[in-house]
């Protein structure tokens, strides 16, 4: 795999990350109230909500481009990084706890996908 592609496969699993993270703080902070259709409301015209669409748009339009220059054996155990990455960002980014058998699965998927490219 070229440098190109291994580039625009870490954008797609940055942009992936980046798409639930934001989605995620946008729900945190929509104003919770009596009705869910008010929150809802709150979600989708907020920023948080726009990051993570555009950043879903681009991931799947870049998903589409790397699936044609890379063999899907390598590509696909590459997205695993999304299941690390979401939750250590999430830990340092959002507050969330992240526990000692967490760590461990992190540190298992990431030796995983580095097994699987190299």
């Amino acid at each position: 795999m070229n440098i190109i592609n291994w580039l625009n496969l870490m954008l797609v699993v940055l942009f992936g990350t980046v798409a639930n993270l934001s989605l995620k703080y946008g729900l945190y902070i929509s104003t919770p109230s009596n009705e869910a259709s008010a929150s809802i409301r709150n979600l989708i015209f907020s920023r948080y909500f726009i990051i993570w669409f555009i950043c879903y748009g681009l991931m799947t339009l870049l998903w589409l481009y790397v699936l044609r220059t890379v063999p899907l054996s390598q590509a696909f155990p590459v997205l695993g990084l999304m299941y690390a990455l979401i939750p250590i960002a999430s830990h340092y980014l959002l507050k969330e706890k992240v526990v000692l058998s967490q760590w461990l699965g992190i540190s298992i998927i990431i030796a995983g996908v580095i097994l699987v490219v190299h």
